[in-house]
This record gives structure tokens, C-alpha cells and sequence, in this order.
């Protein structure tokens, strides 16, 4: 590059473009640092089970019958193997329809360059979370028509406590991000140009979404209001959009055969989103996720002011856009919340709280926000932007302050405190103590993640109910971890041992030492 072009080069670039691209620096260090250092817990665990071609079933059969084995032998169930090939993957994610196969498929190649470890399975997922950045900016120089927009858009989703937190997660949710933006951006495109190439990557960016998570279904239905709400059934762009939208839905017949006929076991495994919440909680949990965006720490009443941001961003976007701008965005918010929200209200529940199901409603939320952002700085008075700037800094810093803290921590609400915060401290003791062995007849997911922590070695019993083994003489401590009560009771009624508390978290026993009466 001769002087001249650098020259050129420094006369385009303002302070906003240095300061979007070290925002997006931070938003990329955030996606890779201490990707290991959060618990692997149940739900990835479970990723890492199907990509290998394993069940939970297989895990019982052939794991939990009583018999003596070792944290080491455990974890093959967490590895590749020689005698599990892709077909073994498809099987096992067919068995749990809820998780369309693209992410996991992925996930399993990832894993046969990279390997198997924590990092190595978060990777793939960083490196997509990334990918979401060009992938929000092609879409807001699609609806915005503004570069601009696009930069602080890119700037907000990299900084956004909510994407990097599941960048880090080894599951399908920033792969169904990046489809989103995907998608969005494609329709646009391919309405404002009408080529057969554009509608055909609208199609296959619409199959994708599908085979990336069932949910992408509503990000679709979004699509189609827009379009039949913006243009008349005569437009030009309404047959191809249906053929085109039609395709995309027609190539998820394979998986939505297999939905099909596994729907019961789904409606079993989902049904911890359909038990009831006050609506005060429900209300107390929705003006947290508005937080959870941008912030990420928990900060009580003052959560209404995010979702104060967020109905002003919305209110001006409304009042200074075209329709067909302001159209598209509140479809593609409106139907997932308003979807997820009235069954809840109506017929109690909690889907509208799990916030990676409202991932188009977070995307939608940034968008009218960044939009609201670039279009005040380039505000006619300097008092416009002074406070458009000093709002993006701030915007920005509870960004860095959100991912700054959840990334010291071993265990962050995207990974369940409830149900994994005890994994790594029970491992901690077990580590150790003298020549342990671990007795147990919890959730097998539990136990094989916690078994990830433990030394190789560390001796194992285990067992599912109801079966309940006669507890041998063991030369070392005897530890029952996360135990049911029958067990317990069966262990100090009849087989004649007292249980000592050993770890406890919020009331809870988790680890017990069994010693001899």
C-alpha cells in the first residue's frame, strides 16, 4: 500500500470506525477467552453424547449396572470412537427430534479435526458467533440502506453479553443466530433485486434456519407477514417469495417427518417450559432478559430502564422509517415474543423466559437500537450527538462490564446454577480426598458431566433406579453424590450406615460421605 492510499485510507476513517472496530476486538476476544473456563454442563454434555453417536439409554445400559468403573471410562461416552460412525450421530439425534442435526453435525466434524475437549467443542461455536457480526451488517445495509446503522448494529451484537455468552455454548443457538440474519438479509435482497439466484439463497437460507433450530419456523412466519403486509398479492416479488419459501420448508420434510413421529417424547421433554409462573415473576423475568442483552447483571428495579430503551428505540424507529422498514422488524420480533408470551399468560408457563427461544426478539430489539443510535449522531445539533455518542459508550461499556464478569466465572445462568453449579466444587472434593469412591443413582447426563472434573481414576458406582446396590467394603472414603431419597433411606435403614453432609448449595445436599455406624 503506496502513501498515497493510506493517505486516503486515513481521511475516510473517523473516530466511530476506530471505535467500532476496537468494540468489535473486544467483541471477538470476549467469544474466545476462557472458553474452557465455564462448567460443561448438562445440556453440552449431552451435544457431546448424540455428536458421538451415543444415547442415554446406551450410557445406562452399559455404565450404570452396578458395576465398578472409572471417570476415564466414562468419558468415552464423551469421545470420538472408531465404532460410532455419522450414522450413529443421526440416530442418536433422531431420538431427540427437538434438536434439528445441522448444528451437530457440524459439531461432530469440528470435533474430528479439533478433538473432543471443552475448548474444542466451544470453538466452533465462537467461530460462528463471529460469523454473526458481517452477517447483521449485510442485513442492515439491506433495510436501512446505511453503513452506518450497519457498524453500530455490528458493534451492539458484538459487545452483547447475551451472543457472546452462547458463542460460548456448545449448542445450536449462534448457529440459529447467524440463519437469522441470514435469512432476513436474503429476503430483502432478493425482493429489492427479484433474481431466481437471490430467491434460491433465500430458499436455502430458510432450510437452513429449519435444520439449525425448530423455531426458525416463526423467524419464517415473520417473513411472510412482511411480505404480505408490505406488498399486494400482485406484486411482482410475492410468487417467487412463496416458491422460494415454500423450497425452504419443503427440504425440512426428512426432519419434520422424524418430529413427527417422536412429538410425544418432545411434548415429555418440554414440559419444564409449561409449569406455571406467577405473573409478577414472569414480568420480573422479562424485564431481566431486556438487561441480559446489554448488560447482564442483575440490577432489580432498574431493569425498566432497558426495556424503557427498548420501547423508544421501537417508538422512533416507527416514527422516522418507511413502513417497510419499520414493518420487518417488529415482525420479526413481534411473532416470536407474542408466540411465546400469550401461551404463558394464558395458559401458564414459562417459555417466554428461556431467553435463547427469544433470539429474534433480541436481534430485533438491537436493530431498532442501533438504528436509534447512528441515526442521532448524525443529528443536526452537536447536543444530539454529544448525547448519541456518550449513549453508545455507555451502551457499550455494560457490555465490557457484563462480559468481563461472566468471563471469571465457573458457572454463569446460560449454563443452569441450579443444576450444574455444584459439579466443579463436588469434584473439587472428591479430588481430594483420600482414595474416594463415588456412589450415585442421579441423572446420568449429571454424573457424566461431573465425571469430566474428576481425576481419571476416581473409582465409580453407579446405578438407575430403582435399583440400589449393596455398598461394598472399600479401603478408601465412600462418597453418595446427589442421591435419591429412597436410596438414602434405604442405605441408613437397612444396609446400616450413617450419611455425613459434605456439600451443600441453597439448602440442597449434593455430596454425602457414607461411613460405617
Amino acid at each position: 500500500m503506496n502513501s498515497k492510499s493510506i493517505w486516503r485510507l486515513r481521511k475516510h476513517l473517523t473516530g466511530l470506525h476506530v471505535f467500532i472496530a476496537i468494540v468489535l476486538v473486544l467483541g471477538i476476544f470476549f467469544r474466545f477467552v476462557n472458553l474452557d473456563r465455564k462448567v460443561y454442563w448438562h445440556d453440552e454434555t449431552l451435544t457431546s453424547l448424540r455428536i458421538f453417536g451415543h444415547t442415554e439409554t446406551e450410557l445406562v445400559q452399559k455404565a450404570f449396572d452396578g458395576e465398578i468403573i472409572t471417570a476415564e471410562q466414562l468419558q468415552q461416552f464423551q469421545q470420538p470412537s472408531s465404532e460410532k460412525d455419522l450414522g450413529d450421530t443421526l440416530t442418536a439425534l433422531a431420538g431427540n427430534a427437538e434438536h434439528p442435526p445441522l448444528y451437530y453435525l457440524m459439531a461432530r466434524l469440528w470435533a474430528s479435526w479439533f478433538g473432543s475437549s471443552v475448548a474444542a467443542m466451544r470453538s466452533l461455536t465462537a467461530v460462528i458467533g463471529v460469523l454473526a457480526l458481517p452477517c447483521a451488517y449485510w442485513l442492515c445495509l439491506e433495510l436501512f440502506g446505511s453503513a452506518q446503522v450497519g457498524l453500530i448494529a455490528m458493534a451492539v451484537i458484538a459487545i452483547s453479553p447475551f451472543h457472546v455468552l452462547y458463542s460460548q455454548e456448545a449448542r445450536e443457538y449462534s448457529l440459529w443466530t447467524v440463519t437469522i440474519l441470514l435469512s432476513s438479509a436474503a429476503l430483502l435482497k432478493a425482493i429489492r433485486l427479484g433474481k431466481a439466484v437471490n430467491w434460491g439463497l433465500y430458499a436455502i437460507t430458510i432450510a437452513l434456519g429449519l435444520y439449525a433450530h425448530l423455531l426458525a419456523v416463526l423467524v419464517s412466519v415473520s417473513h411472510g407477514i412482511y411480505v404480505l403486509l408490505s406488498k399486494n398479492l400482485r406484486d411482482k416479488a410475492f410468487k417467487p417469495y412463496l416458491l422460494a419459501s415454500g423450497a425452504g420448508i419443503l427440504s425440512f420434510t426428512p426432519w419434520l417427518i422424524v418430529v413427527i413421529s417422536g412429538f410425544f417424547k418432545i411434548h415429555d421433554i418440554t414440559a419444564g417450559s409449561r409449569r406455571g409462573l406467577t405473573f409478577s415473576s414472569l414480568i420480573d423475568k422479562w424485564f431481566l432478559n431486556f438487561n441480559r442483552i446489554f448488560l447482564d447483571h442483575e440490577q432489580g428495579s432498574l431493569n425498566v430502564l432497558f426495556v424503557v430503551l427498548t420501547a423508544y428505540s421501537f417508538y422512533f424507529l416507527c416514527r422516522k422509517t418507511p413502513r417497510s422498514v419499520w414493518l420487518f422488524v417488529l415482525s420479526l420480533t413481534g411473532v416470536t415474543a407474542l408466540t411465546l408470551l400469550l401461551p404463558d399468560v394464558i395458559l401458564g408457563g414459562r417459555r417466554s423466559t428461556l431467553m435463547r427461544y427469544a433470539t429474534p426478539c433480541c436481534l430485533g430489539v438491537q436493530l431498532a437500537v442501533s438504528y436509534l443510535i447512528a441515526t442521532q449522531l448524525n443529528g443536526e445539533k452537536v447536543r444530539q450527538r454529544r448525547i448519541a455518542k456518550a449513549f453508545l459508550a455507555i451502551l457499550i461499556t455494560l457490555g465490557v462490564i457484563g462480559n468481563s464478569l461472566s468471563a471469571q466465572a465457573d458457572v454463569w445462568w446460560t449454563k443452569s446454577r441450579d443444576r450444574s453449579g455444584h459439579y466443579l466444587p463436588v469434584a473439587d472434593i472428591l479430588n481430594g480426598s483420600n482414595r474416594p469412591l463415588l456412589i450415585s443413582d442421579a441423572d446420568p447426563i449429571a454424573l457424566l458431566a461431573t465425571s469430566r472434573y474428576l481425576q481419571p481414576d476416581t473409582p465409580m458406582l453407579l446405578v438407575f433406579p430403582p435399583e440400589i446396590p449393596r455398598i461394598p467394603a472399600y479401603p478408601g472414603e465412600r462418597f453418595l453424590f446427589d442421591a435419591s431419597y429412597r436410596f438414602r433411606e434405604t442405605l441408613q435403614t437397612q444396609q446400616g450406615f450413617e450419611l455425613m453432609s459434605i456439600y451443600a448449595k441453597a439448602e440442597v445436599t449434593h455430596l454425602w460421605e457414607i461411613v460405617e455406624k
